[in-house]
């Protein structure tokens, strides 16, 4: 190129989150538990200053099941289950406040939960994790009879 331009601060450090990501993503698959959960860490004090959104809250989201996993790879549901905590509560925050994503909110509850429930049958619980994926499709179910109800009556009212 002619020109070298200067990215601005935060595209550097949303692709620098991005990287971090994919590095804890790769030594997770290779087994390097604990090396995974310290790259996914180095990236929550790059979002401390981004607003609370949805886009936001899905990378804050995904780095605490990521990290859940890690610990419930190595045997630890305790503090696997919580960040799974962590991660849910991140949706619910969604469905519970002024201005939050209500599609976002739910999908970040169900992915929250479905993490727990593998790593509840990886502790030898499945009965519990059962239990929770039920409550993931028991709330699915709801919530495409109601987007069908509400496509209905639109149809209807046009």
């Amino acid at each position: 190129p002619k020109t070298l331009k200067l990215l601005p601060l935060r595209v550097s450090q949303l692709c620098l989150r991005s990287a971090l990501l994919q590095r804890g993503n790769a030594l997770s698959a290779l087994g390097k538990e604990e090396e995974a959960r310290e790259t996914y860490e180095k990236v929550f004090p790059l979002l401390e200053s981004e607003p609370r959104c949805a886009r936001i809250d899905w990378e804050r989201h995904s780095l605490y099941v990521n990290i859940g996993n890690t610990f419930s790879r190595t045997g630890d549901f305790t503090l696997a289950d919580e960040h799974f905590k962590f991660a849910e509560q991140l949706g619910k925050d969604h469905l519970e406040q002024d201005g939050g994503s209500i599609t976002d909110g739910k999908a970040m509850v169900a992915v929250a939960k479905r993490a727990r429930a593998f790593a509840l049958k990886k502790a030898g619980r499945e009965e519990e994790g059962k239990a929770v994926l039920r409550e993931v499709v028991t709330q699915k179910l709801k919530d495409r009879m109601e987007a069908e109800m509400e496509k209905n009556n639109a149809t209807k009212s046009t």
